[in-house]
């Protein structure tokens, strides 16, 4: 058996290099157990219906406002969000809305569930496609003769 006998310096740079290596493991594993509450992930509300312990937990919640739904009762906005699945959840939101929310278009809310499977909104975004221009640069082409649009 031969023993290879490596120099000082040789030494000391590997022993750095596996110092560096630790250090760099333990700041993502501590930036990522920091993080693990904060991050929202996008689901469906036919994969609330799967998840357990969800109370408390903050969730982004993307889906179809149901035709139907969209009431203002109580000063607050109350919708259910729907998939393709057809599961149904109830959507309580207190602020005003965007004024791209319809029914049967695409949107993503972030909150809470609350009691009774009714989940409390904190922010409402509405989706849109690629196609999307606001209002005011519509009203702009126009006053040019330029708009092509319907």
């Amino acid at each position: 058996m031969r023993i290879i006998k490596l120099s000082n310096q040789i030494k000391k740079r590997f022993i750095f290099l596996i110092i560096i290596f630790f250090c760099f493991s333990f700041s993502i594993f501590l930036i990522s157990y920091s993080l693990k509450d904060q991050i929202a992930y996008f689901v469906s509300p036919e994969d609330i219906r799967k998840m357990n312990n969800i109370d408390d937990r903050y969730l982004k919640v993307g889906g179809l406002v149901k035709e139907g739904s969209l009431k203002f009762d109580d000063n607050q906005w109350n919708f259910e969000i729907t998939d393709e699945s057809k599961y149904v959840i109830k959507v309580v939101y207190t602020k005003s809305l965007p004024s791209l929310i319809e029914e049967n278009k695409g949107i993503i809310v972030e909150g809470r569930m609350g009691k009774d499977n009714l989940f409390i909104a904190e922010i409402v975004l509405a989706k849109h496609d690629e196609n999307y221009m606001p209002q005011s640069a519509i009203d702009k082409l126009k006053e040019e003769g330029v708009w092509r649009g319907n």
